[in-house]
C-alpha cells in the first residue's frame, strides 16, 4: 500500500509503512474478508546522511517503535529505509492526480527511489531497492 508521512510540530516526525498480502497478483483474504491493511509499521523519519555515501536521504527508522519484549521486534528493530526524491518531467498523458503543474504548462511527477535494509543482515550494503510514487492529496 505504501508509506504515509505525517507532519508534526515536534522535532520527531512519524510515518507508517502499510502492507497488504498478495498471492499471484491478487489480495489474500482472511475468512473471506478482504482487509484494507493487514500490517503496518510505525517509523520516525528525518533528513540525514545516507549510510552508503555523503548525500542526504529521507531516513525512516523503525527501532523507536518496536517493543523490547516481543521476539519479532528483534527483526523489525534493525529495519531502515533510505529514500531520495527524483523529479520527473512527464507528458500530458499522465493523469492529473499523479502530476503537478509547473511553469510553462509542463507536468512534473515525483518518484521516490528507496533502499530498505535490516542492520542484522548486512545493512545498507545488502539492501532491497523499491520505488514509491508521490500521490497528491485531494
Amino acid at each position: 500500500m505504501g508509506k504515509a508521512y505525517f507532519s508534526s510540530n515536534s522535532s520527531v516526525h512519524i510515518g507508517k509503512n502499510r502492507f497488504r498480502l498478495e498471492q499471484n497478483g491478487e489480495q489474500k483474504t482472511t475468512k473471506g474478508i478482504v482487509p484494507d491493511v493487514l500490517l503496518d509499521r510505525t517509523f520516525d523519519y528525518y533528513i540525514g546522511q545516507s549510510a552508503l555515501c555523503s548525500s542526504s536521504s529521507l531516513i525512516n527508522r523503525y527501532s523507536p517503535h518496536c517493543s523490547k519484549w516481543s521476539p519479532m521486534s528483534l527483526i523489525w528493530r534493525g529495519m531502515v529505509d533510505e529514500l531520495r526524491v527524483i523529479p520527473l518531467s512527464v507528458d500530458a498523458a499522465c493523469s492529473s492526480d499523479q502530476t503537478q503543474t509547473q511553469k510553462g504548462g509542463k507536468n512534473k511527477a515525483m518518484l521516490l527511489l528507496g533502499m530498505g535494509y535490516f542492520t542484522w543482515s548486512g545493512g545498507a550494503w545488502n539492501s532491497a531497492p523499491f520505488c514509491l510514487v508521490a500521490k497528491q492529496g485531494k
